[in-house]
C-alpha cells in the first residue's frame, strides 16, 4: 500500500507543478505591452544631478535611474558566463518611453550609423517599446535622440 501512496503524492506533485507552469506561461503571455517598463520605472530611485536637471528642462520625466539587466552568454556548449547592461535613467515624455544613457568620456559615443547600432542596437531590442535611446551629452548640455528603424531590404 505504501506503493501506492507514494504514486499518488508523485502525481499530485507533478500535477500541481505542471498548473504551476502553465499558469506562469498564460500570465507572461497576456502581460500587456510595456509592463516590464512599468516595472522598472518603480524599481530604482533617482539622484538629482546636472543630468537629471537637463532632462527635465527639456520636458522629460525621469521616472527611475541606475538600472543593470542581467544577462548571460554561452559560447558553444561551455558554461553560461554572466555579463550585463547598464543604462543610466528611464524617462517619460508625451505618453512615450525613453531610456537614457549618458556619455562618458571614457567611453565616446561613435555617432555613425554602426556606430551608434554596436553601442545601442542591444538596448532597442531588449525594450522594443520605448520610442528611442536618449544620449545625453552633458559637457555640451544637450540630448540627442537614437531610433531604430527595420527597413525592408533588397534580396
Amino acid at each position: 500500500m505504501d506503493r501506492f501512496g507514494d504514486w499518488i503524492i508523485m502525481l499530485a506533485a507533478a500535477g500541481i507543478m505542471i498548473w504551476w507552469v502553465l499558469r506562469r506561461f498564460d500570465r507572461w503571455l497576456h502581460e500587456p505591452p510595456g509592463s516590464r517598463l512599468r516595472k522598472l520605472a518603480t524599481a530604482g530611485g533617482v539622484d538629482q544631478d546636472d543630468n537629471v536637471q537637463l532632462l527635465q528642462e527639456q520636458g522629460y520625466e525621469v521616472l527611475s535611474g541606475k538600472h543593470r539587466i542581467p544577462l548571460g552568454v554561452a559560447l558553444d556548449d561551455g558554461p553560461v558566463m554572466p555579463t550585463r547592461l547598464y543604462f543610466d535613467y528611464l524617462a517619460f515624455k508625451d505618453d512615450k518611453y525613453f531610456l537614457v544613457k549618458l556619455e562618458r568620456s571614457r567611453q565616446p559615443m561613435e555617432w555613425t550609423a554602426s556606430g551608434l547600432r554596436e553601442r545601442l542596437l542591444a538596448y532597442a531590442l531588449l525594450f522594443p517599446e520605448c520610442e528611442g535611446i536618449v544620449i545625453v551629452l552633458a559637457q555640451e548640455q544637450q540630448l540627442k535622440i537614437v531610433r531604430f528603424k527595420v527597413e525592408a531590404g533588397v534580396e
